[in-house]
């Protein structure tokens, strides 16, 4: 089993959040996965800080593809 962590959790982790502990015992299991799109939230704001090592340990989440059907969305 994996889970999905959206960007709005990784920020609450990243200031030390109420749920950080879980989210510790998440990645030492190695359940968390995210995708791209998620990715693309959080990492130009890293960039701008230079937290390189952070960059790298996020791409290493395992990711899960996104198969999004735009037109069926504006339909």
């Amino acid at each position: 089993m994996k889970i999905l962590v959206d960007s709005s959790i990784w920020i609450d982790y990243f200031r030390g959040g109420n749920n950080s502990e879980i989210m510790d015992s998440h990645i030492d299991e190695n359940i968390i996965c995210t995708n791209h799109l998620i990715l693309s939230e959080l990492i130009p704001i890293f960039r701008i800080r230079k937290e390189n090592k952070l960059i790298d340990l996020l791409t290493e989440v395992s990711k899960i593809p996104l198969n999004i059907n735009w037109h069926k969305i504006i339909e």
